[in-house]
Parts: C-alpha cells; sequence; structure tokens
C-alpha cells in the first residue's frame, strides 16, 4: 500500500503498475524524500547558531512550512522568544506552527493572496525592531509567492508577464533576471524594508550553482560581491550583516539516492551536472547514454544513472503536463529500440504542473502499450498533452506525503531486468486522480 498526497488530502493506492524492479525504484525514492525532508543541515545550523534573545523567523517557498516547523522547535528548546511568517503554496502546508502565522497563495503565477500575503510580509519586517534577529528560511516557489508589482505596473499586468515567461522556454535565471525588472522585492529590493542588523538565511536551492541571486529571484541579497564561506556567503549591507547558507539542492538529494541504490547492490553513475537544456536537448543525452551502454563490457552493466536539473520547455499547445511528464514521453520511442530500459522522472516538489501528479515513468514496453490505448505520440507532444496521454496507461507517479523543492531528478535503468513487467495488471486499478 502506497500513500501519497493530493492537494491537502492523503490518499491510499494499491498499485502503481510497475514491477519488482522499478517499484524498487520508486520506493527508494520515497524512503529518501522522507529523510530528505527532515533537513538535517538546516537542523545543524540551526542548533549552533547564536541568535538575539527575540528572533523573527520568515519562510518563504514551497518548502517554507517544513522548514518554519524545524526552526521553530530548535528556538522553543533556546527558550528564544519569537514571531513570524510562512507564505507557501496552496496545499502545502500540514497544519499550525506555534508562534508563526501560515499564509498559502498561488503557484507557478501569483494570484490576490501573493500580492496581498506580501504587503502584509513587508508591513511586518518594515515595523520589526532593529534588534531582534531574523532568520529567512527560503526555497524555490518564492519568486511566485512573494511578489508586489513596481509601481506604475498593475496586479494585472505582471500576471500576463508571469504567463508569457512560463511558456517561453527561458531557463530559471533568464527568468527570474526578467520578472526582477517589474517587482519591488526582487534581486535584493525587499532588504529596503528589512529593519534587523542581523540576518540569517537558510536556503533550499532549486537553482544551477545554488545562485543566490537567482533562488527566488533572490529578494533578500544584496546586489554586490559578496564573500564565499562553506556551503554560502556573507554580505556586509548597510548596517546589515547577512549570512547566507544552502542546507540543502539538487546534487545533496542525487547524492542520497544514488547511496541508497547502491545500498540496494546497484551499480549507479552519479552525473554531478545541473541540467539546463532543452526538452530536446536532453532527450538526445539520454538517448546517447543508451545507445553506450548496449556497447559497454558486460562487466559493468547494467547501470542506474543519476541526473538532475530543470529543463527549459516552450510549451506549443493546450494540453496537460510539466517537464517530467513531457521529457518521459519524449523518451517512449527510444526506450523501445533497447530491451531492459527503463527512465523515472521525479518532480521533487510533488507537482509536475498537475496537482497530484510527481513525476512519470516509461521502459522498453510503455510504447506497445500507448499504442495499444490508441493514444497518438506525435499528437501528444504538439499540443503537450503528456499527462493526459501517460495518465491514460497508469505511468504517473503520485506525489509523495513530503516533497521538497531541488528540482527534477532523472533515474535512467540500463539493462536491469524488467523483471515480471505488468505483474500487477489483473489487480483493481485505483485512478490515482479521483
Amino acid at each position: 500500500m502506497i500513500i501519497y498526497r493530493k492537494g491537502n488530502k492523503l490518499i491510499k493506492f494499491r498499485s502503481l503498475n510497475l514491477d519488482n524492479f522499478h517499484l524498487t525504484i520508486y520506493q527508494s525514492y520515497l524512503r529518501v524524500m522522507h529523510r530528505f525532508c527532515q533537513y538535517p543541515e538546516l537542523v545543524k545550523q540551526l542548533e549552533k547558531g547564536k541568535f538575539s534573545s527575540k528572533t523573527n523567523v520568515l519562510a518563504i517557498g514551497k518548502t517554507a512550512w517544513k522548514m518554519a516547523s524545524l526552526c521553530a522547535n530548535i528556538l522553543a528548546q533556546k527558550n528564544i522568544s519569537y514571531e513570524g511568517f510562512v507564505l507557501t503554496k496552496y496545499g502545502l502546508t500540514y497544519g499550525s506552527i506555534p508562534g508563526i502565522t501560515v499564509l498559502e497563495a498561488g503557484h507557478p503565477l501569483p494570484d490576490a493572496n501573493s500580492f496581498a500575503h506580501s504587503k502584509t510580509i513587508v508591513n511586518w519586517l518594515k515595523n520589526s525592531s532593529p534588534k531582534d534577529d531574523l532568520i529567512i528560511l527560503l526555497s524555490g516557489g518564492t519568486s511566485a509567492l512573494f511578489e508586489i508589482p513596481e509601481e506604475g505596473i498593475s496586479e494585472q499586468q505582471l500576471l500576463e508577464i508571469y504567463k508569457q515567461l512560463l511558456k517561453s522556454g527561458k531557463n530559471i535565471e533568464e527568468m527570474n533576471k526578467e520578472r526582477s525588472k517589474y517587482s519591488q522585492v526582487k534581486n535584493g529590493k525587499a532588504l529596503s524594508f528589512v529593519q534587523a542588523k542581523n540576518i540569517k538565511i537558510f536556503a533550499v536551492s532549486d537553482v544551477p550553482e545554488n545562485n543566490p541571486h537567482i533562488l527566488g529571484s533572490g529578494p533578500f541579497t544584496p546586489a554586490m560581491i559578496d564573500t564565499a564561506v562553506k556551503n554560502g556567503w556573507n554580505y556586509k549591507y548597510g548596517n546589515k550583516d547577512i549570512r547566507y547558507h544552502i542546507v540543502a539542492d539538487n546534487q545533496s538529494f542525487c547524492n542520497n539516492l544514488s547511496d541508497e541504490f547502491k545500498s540496494a547492490g546497484l551499480n549507479v553513475y552519479q552525473d554531478p551536472q545541473f541540467y539546463t537544456y532543452s526538452m530536446n536537448k536532453m532527450v538526445n543525452l539520454l538517448t546517447d547514454i543508451l545507445d553506450g551502454s548496449a556497447m559497454l563490457p558486460i562487466t559493468i552493466q547494467p547501470f542506474i544513472y543519476i541526473a538532475g536539473g530543470e529543463l527549459s520547455v516552450k510549451v506549443t499547445g493546450n494540453g496537460s503536463g510539466g517537464r517530467c511528464s513531457h521529457l518521459v514521453l519524449n523518451m517512449i520511442n527510444p526506450l523501445s529500440r533497447f530491451n531492459n530500459s527503463a527512465l523515472f522522472c521525479f518532480a521533487t516538489d510533488g507537482c509536475d504542473n498537475v496537482v497530484g501528479s510527481g513525476g512519470a515513468w516509461a521502459d522498453s514496453y510503455t510504447r506497445k502499450e500507448i499504442l495499444d490505448a490508441k493514444i497518438s505520440i506525435v499528437r501528444a507532444k504538439k499540443e503537450f498533452d503528456s499527462y493526459t496521454a501517460l495518465k491514460a496507461i497508469n505511468h504517473i507517479l503520485p506525489a509523495p506525503i513530503l516533497s521538497t523543492n531541488v528540482n527534477d531528478v532523472y533515474v535512467l535503468s540500463c539493462g536491469y531486468r524488467l523483471s515480471n513487467h505488468l505483474a500487477n495488471q489483473d489487480e483493481p486499478q485505483n485512478n490515482l486522480f479521483r
């Protein structure tokens, strides 16, 4: 029995229609996700950190609730008085946090709550005492959640800018730089509202090279030269001392997943690169790996290839789907040419652009399945309708109960036998997204 999350609901799901080996891959991912979401590096930094007797806490992003909950527990153990806010995406809260006001808003597009809650937070920052320390907990999703338009730009105009950017095919750095032109809080501008002199930022990164100017559009990152330290940066900005630490990222998640696979006796190659390729370029890379694996000496086969990133996608249709499901759809034909090959694409934020969808998978047999279901792969690609196509053959992965936000993870299995393929086919099938 697998329990997964759909918005604020926990749903039991009996079968994923996976064979034994692929079920091992998926369950390994779930175990790693649960451990990862305890954010041990954040806990370590907070436990050893020194804070004023009154400390304010501001958590923004998709992982904001969990980070704030951990922070509140540690501050309470230290007998430090605190108050603050969580601002996160709808459905990513798990209850109240003592001393913290929990707010939800829209993502990937800002909505009325994004603008209203951001103004509430800015007013709170303005009225906070400069004697109080400020802990900021940041993660991906901040760009849409924390937003106030520049003077002369309406909320509706800003929303239209976001819509065009999301369909543009630009990468995350290009989009965030463009967003910053129209915002009062991005690119370090939010610092103008902060009264605190001592600011400690702890971030879960979903961007290339963990760049603090790109992560969440850098609302509290000064546009200036920094001093690099281990896993972070220090800034002197006017009378403000800013310490910025990365506490989790895509690479650390892939490290944990690699260790989990190795503990199960699997051969693993972990690619250190964070991929921001176009969809077609990533398909070519994965296909080349499959081509190469077919010619490798048998002594190093089979193996698992792990990589991470955020692909740039130019949306051409009106269908439903996300980066993970679209990559899987585009890999169905290449996978069909190789025996015992499979691809899992995981959206670590638990939402592959569709509520409840945690990613997708395909293997050597998926092309036959989708054609037997009379689904046109060409049409699904053209309409960007990968979710609908893959859901019809039960190849959408449910979102974990807990999720982080370190972007997408790709797991390519080369040569491991697809034993008992569709062994669960005769079991009653539940609708994942009923």
